[in-house]
């Protein structure tokens, strides 16, 4: 077990921190003020961000496409009174793009906490959006007693409902003709997730652009997709599989939709209602995919009531 290379030079006054479980390098700010830090553990490195020093540890999980970017309007917030952990699944953002590594939901769920491990965190409230929820779900089920409260965000695992060109992009043929898509065409796709459009930001956009012109950026997104779903949507050994484990689960669980999410529907937010048994639903009206981001004030609030056991209306 050893460091590996990383993209980014460290910072002059970076510290290494050697643990049982790999390597924890602190590196520079890449996220406003937000201190951003690489996990290395064998010859995969996970960069993750980490703000607040006291109180309850809550990691924030993202989706298809995303880094832990997608939490910057929550991670500030979150930290007045949480440790917020934000990472960049493997594959996805500035960490590492193993050929060899499982990118399913089991296997991203492993390696997240193999870095609780490293950090020290026995125990921990989950926040998972899209395929995070579906990484959450495994995490739960890994290690139930671990797990304080689970939120599961517009989340995988609900419904057979994919979009036609996620779908499309399983099939080898087409993966062959695909092209990359320009700069404009590419925010138009990322626009299709928000109910308002203005709050996709161009800048974020951008670097969600600059991620995905990673050579290796299309195989993950690939082996993710194959991983889960075919031409005809989930697949019925997937979509069977993560409801038993969504029966097992315990934890306190609320299940947060947007009501116009394009992705997954809000019937989803219902199925999985019903699957765990100590859940509850809060759906966001006039929100998309990624209610965190379109409508992250009520968000934030509402996910530090639910933190602290209060009643979420």
């Amino acid at each position: 077990m050893g460091l590996v290379c990383v993209d980014k030079v460290p910072h002059p006054t970076a510290g290494l921190i050697c643990t049982n479980n790999g390597f924890l390098m602190m590196l520079e700010s890449t996220m406003e003020n937000i201190a951003t830090s690489y996990f290395t553990d064998g010859d995969v490195t996970i960069r993750y961000c980490k703000r607040g020093l006291t109180g309850p540890v809550v990691v924030l999980i993202h989706g298809m496409g995303c880094s832990s970017l997608e939490w910057s309007e929550n991670i500030d917030y979150l930290s007045h009174e949480m440790t917020v952990v934000a990472v960049d699944l493997v594959g996805f953002g500035e960490s590492s793009k193993p050929a060899d590594f499982d990118y399913s939901a089991k296997g991203q769920a492993a390696q997240l906490i193999r870095l609780l491990d490293a950090l020290g965190a026995n125990q921990f409230h989950l926040v998972g959006n899209s395929f995070g929820g579906r990484v959450a779900i495994e995490m739960v089920d890994a290690a139930p007693e671990r797990v304080l409260s689970l939120m599961l965000v517009d989340s995988a695992g609900g419904g057979k409902d994919v979009p036609l060109p996620m779908r499309l992009n399983t099939l080898p043929c087409v993966r062959r003709l695909r092209r990359k898509p320009s700069f404009t065409e590419f925010m138009q796709g990322w626009q299709f997730a928000f109910h308002d459009p203005t709050k996709l930001t161009e800048a974020r956009v951008r670097r969600k652009f600059e991620d995905s012109l990673n050579p290796s950026a299309l195989r993950v997104e690939i082996r993710v997709l194959r991983s889960m779903i075919n031409l005809f949507g989930f697949k019925a050994s997937e979509l069977s599989g993560v409801q038993a484990k969504l029966r097992k689960i315990k934890c306190r669980t609320l299940i947060v939709w947007g009501r116009q999410d394009r992705l997954l529907p809000v019937e989803h937010a219902f199925v999985l209602n019903k699957l765990v048994e100590n859940s509850r639903v809060k759906i966001f009206e006039e929100c998309g995919h990624a209610p965190q981001v379109e409508c992250a004030s009520l968000f934030n609030a509402m996910a530090l009531h639910f933190f602290n056991s209060e009643v979420v209306e």
